[in-house]
């Protein structure tokens, strides 16, 4: 990949590529993300890599815009979305997290209903081996880009600490009257306002 001048800063992972500019005019960034793209077209095309496009972009800002004029990449025009996903990321223009949120709780759920048999309090299986298919199976589902955690709603987060708590009594079979932090301090599993964020 070219390097980048002051106005950009990539991101690679593999074959995932991000280009992050930053503005405080929008017609700005298209003028130094179209400056970007015809200089990798140029390098592409000397030396003869072709690319499968599926790119989109993305304006993240605290208040609204005016949709800017479309880019293109080899004569392709590069759509302007109000989410994108990056990595497994949902990222959103507001960078409220909520869609990434959801996202997680979708697969967190799914994964829940297909581990429900041995979770639920009839089976035989031990409440230690219960919280541990929690611990290894779902909460890295939960735990997937959570430094993201730091800077969303706690109207959002709340939604996840629901999920995990939802988790933690179907696997104990807890009574009603037993508190949420009672459970967690029983089994040694953090809540997630208290969860350490690597």
């Amino acid at each position: 990949m070219p390097s980048p001048s002051h106005h950009f800063e990539l991101a690679l992972y593999a074959d995932d590529t991000s280009i992050i500019s930053t503005s405080r005019k929008p017609t700005m960034l298209v003028s130094y993300l179209e400056s970007y793209l015809n200089y990798l077209q140029r390098l592409l095309s000397e030396w003869r890599i072709a690319i499968v496009s599926k790119s989109t972009a993305i304006i993240c800002a605290e208040r609204r815009f005016i949709q800017p004029r479309p880019v293109t990449l080899f004569g392709e025009p590069i759509e302007w979305v109000d989410t994108t996903r990056y990595l497994g990321v949902t990222l959103n223009k507001g960078l409220t997290w909520s869609p990434h949120i959801d996202q997680v709780r979708k697969k967190t759920a799914q994964k829940m209903g297909m581990l429900g048999p041995l979770l639920n309090r009839k089976d035989d299986l031990p409440i230690r081996n219960r919280v541990l298919l929690y611990k290894q199976l779902i909460r890295p589902m939960m735990d997937y880009a959570c430094p993201a955690w730091r800077s969303a709603a706690r109207s959002h987060v709340r939604r996840l600490k629901l999920l995990q708590t939802k988790c933690l009594r179907l696997a104990t079979g807890a009574p009603w009257y037993v508190s949420n932090r009672q459970i967690h301090e029983d089994l040694g599993v953090p809540l997630f306002a208290e969860h350490p964020v690597a």
